[in-house]
Formats: structure tokens, C-alpha cells, sequence
């Protein structure tokens, strides 16, 4: 399905160098039409924290839908600090395989 995006919402702290607060919500000009491979997206409440060793689905620009596993700050900070060089903050998620040189962190 293809749809335009007729508007977007930045978050009010976003942080450019840090990719803190690094989300976007956009309203589509047209509503999605749901089937076996288009679905909202699960979203946890405000008071459910997620953990290692769950789960997750990672989507975004450039990416297809991954399903990898939750990893605790710290570990990214050790692996993954390439590609965050000014630290993991806490309003971040940390997912990824780390047994495969940190690249999908």
C-alpha cells in the first residue's frame, strides 16, 4: 500500500549528536487498509518495562521488520558504542545481536 504523509510530529527534544528522543510520528493522508501483513502496531503501556532477555520487532526507514532481542544499556554501551559515541541514554531501547560484532544494535 502506498500513502504520502500529510503530516509530522518531531519529539520537542530530539538531539541530533546523541539520536536521543530519536522518534517521529506521522499521520498518513489516507487510513492503511489492515490485512495479514499490515497491523497496528503493539505498543506496551506507560508502566510495563521491557527487559532482557524479551523480545522485540525493530521496523524503520531503510530496515525490514526484525525480531531481536532486548539487551540492557550497558551492554550496548560496551558493543554498540560506534554507533552511539555520546553514550546509550535511558530513554533509549537497546536491541540487537551482540554475537555478531554489535551490528544490528
Amino acid at each position: 500500500q502506498m500513502r504520502q504523509v500529510k503530516t509530522t510530529v518531531v519529539h520537542p527534544h530530539i538531539s541530533m549528536l546523541s539520536y536521543d528522543s530519536d522518534i517521529v510520528l506521522m499521520q498518513l493522508n489516507f487510513s492503511l487498509e489492515y490485512s495479514a501483513a499490515v497491523r497496528p502496531v503493539c505498543l506496551p503501556n506507560s508502566t510495563e518495562t521491557l527487559s532482557s532477555p524479551s523480545l522485540c520487532t525493530a521496523s524503520g526507514w531503510g530496515s525490514s521488520k526484525k525480531v531481536m532481542p532486548v539487551l540492557e544499556n550497558e551492554i550496548c554501551e560496551i558493543n554498540c558504542y560506534f554507533s552511539y559515541p555520546r553514550g546509550i541514554t535511558t530513554r533509549m531501547l537497546c536491541a540487537g545481536f551482540v554475537s555478531v560484532g554489535g551490528q544490528d544494535c
